[in-house]
C-alpha cells in the first residue's frame, strides 16, 4: 500500500471526529489563525522596525536589537501552535491535502520563512557580538526582515487559498 494510502487509513479515526465536530473545527483553526497572527504578528512588526531603523544611529539600532532578541521565543511559541495545529488540519484531510500543490506550496515558503528567521537571528547575534560593525551589518539584516516579512504574508496567502480550494 502506498505512504499516501496508508496514512489517510491510520488517520481515519482523527478525520472522521474533525468533520463531524464543529467545536473541533473551530478550535483548531482558532490555533492555526492564532499562532499565525501572534507569530507573525511579533515578526512582522520587528520586522518593520528594523526596515525602519535602517537609516538610524547606531545606539538605535542596539536597542532594537536587544528588543528583536526578546521576540524570538514569542514568535517561536506561535510557530509551534501554529504547526502543531496544522498538522491536525493536515492530517484531517490527507486526501486532499497529500496531493495539492497548493498545500506543498505552501509547506515549502514555510520551510523557506524558517531558513530565512534562523538567518536573520545568526544576523543579530552577530552584530550583538560585535557592536561597532552594526552599520555594516544592518543591511544584511534588512534583507533578511524583507524576505521574513514577505514570507509571512505567502503563508498566510497560502492558507487562505487552501481554505477557498
Amino acid at each position: 500500500m502506498p505512504l499516501l494510502e496508508t496514512m489517510i487509513e491510520v488517520a481515519k479515526p482523527w478525520a472522521k471526529f474533525y468533520s463531524k465536530s464543529h467545536v473541533a473545527q473551530g478550535v483548531i483553526m482558532f490555533a492555526h489563525i492564532g499562532g499565525m497572527l501572534w507569530g507573525g504578528g511579533l515578526a512582522v512588526s520587528a520586522d518593520r522596525s528594523v526596515w525602519k531603523l535602517r537609516r538610524a544611529g547606531a545606539e538605535e539600532r542596539a536597542r532594537l536589537l536587544a528588543e528583536i532578541d526578546r521576540l524570538h521565543v514569542p514568535v517561536v511559541v506561535g510557530l509551534i501552535i501554529a504547526s502543531l495545529s496544522g498538522v491536525l488540519l493536515f492530517v484531517a484531510d490527507l486526501e486532499t491535502y497529500g496531493t495539492s500543490f497548493l498545500f506543498w506550496g505552501k509547506m515549502a515558503a514555510f520551510a523557506l520563512l524558517l531558513v530565512n528567521g534562523r538567518w536573520l537571528q545568526v544576523q543579530e547575534q552577530r552584530m550583538q557580538k560585535a557592536s561597532g560593525l552594526i552599520a555594516g551589518r544592518w543591511g544584511a539584516l534588512t534583507i533578511a526582515s524583507w524576505a521574513s516579512m514577505t514570507l509571512w504574508f505567502v503563508v498566510a496567502l497560502g492558507g487562505v487559498l487552501l481554505k477557498n480550494a
